[in-house]
């Protein structure tokens, strides 16, 4: 009798310790199946972020005059552009015109291009939005804030008298654009010119004194 029931005795516990490995096996797969999924997920979310604009970083600067790139808690940051070129590297700038001006000093071309939209901040096609000038300081002092539609800058032009609001066009912001590289352009030469000039003045002082026995 001791016997039979010491073997029922096992044969319960080996049911047991077989029914625990079984759900730890099922748990284990299912923890793998949840890791797996997430995993693709974050791929997922990841290539979709990849192919639309992104935010700028805290070491991001201006692609064109090197200055501070605000993000989109700062209030600067609505008026923050960027590029994503050719070879899918994305660029940002501080200001509309320098988004412009960078064609004219690096030759590059843009696959596609964001300015904000001032109501709302979001991320817009460049070329489809609507551009308003108007009394704002912008970081490089153009003064321009982007639109999603005609109908939301007509809005804000018709609520803000007092800020001088006007519709503009891309072309309008263009020629301001080369009008100040052309003369940072021309006052670099000047400065350049200046002081080839001074070198040689020196060089010729300095021969002079050698001439002299000085």
């Amino acid at each position: 009798m001791k016997k039979l029931f010491a073997v029922m005795i096992a044969f319960l516990l080996m049911i047991i310790v077989t029914a625990c490995g079984d759900e730890a096996a099922e748990n284990e797969q299912k923890d793998g199946q949840e890791t797996a999924a997430t995993e693709v997920k974050h791929e997922e979310n990841d290539h979709d972020h990849g192919d639309g604009p992104h935010e700028p970083g805290a070491d991001d600067v201006c692609a064109f005059c090197n200055m501070k790139v605000y993000d989109e808690a700062d209030p600067m940051g609505v008026f923050t552009a960027q590029a994503k070129t050719k070879d899918g590297e994305y660029v940002f700038f501080d200001d509309s015109g320098c988004l412009l001006n960078i064609a004219r000093r690096d030759d590059v071309e843009f696959e596609e291009k964001w300015v904000r939209d001032y109501i709302t901040s979001e991320w817009i096609d460049a070329d489809s939005a609507t551009p308003v000038k108007a009394d704002l300081k912008t970081p490089m002092k153009y003064g321009y804030a982007f639109f999603k539609d005609p109908e939301s800058a007509e809005k804000f032009i018709s609520e803000n008298n007092d800020k001088n609001p006007a519709t503009a066009t891309w072309e309008q912001i263009d020629q301001i654009a080369k009008e100040r590289y052309m003369k940072k352009m021309k006052m670099n030469n000047d400065s350049m010119d200046k002081d080839s000039n001074m070198d040689g003045d020196s060089e010729m002082h300095n021969d002079s004194e050698e001439e002299s026995g000085h």
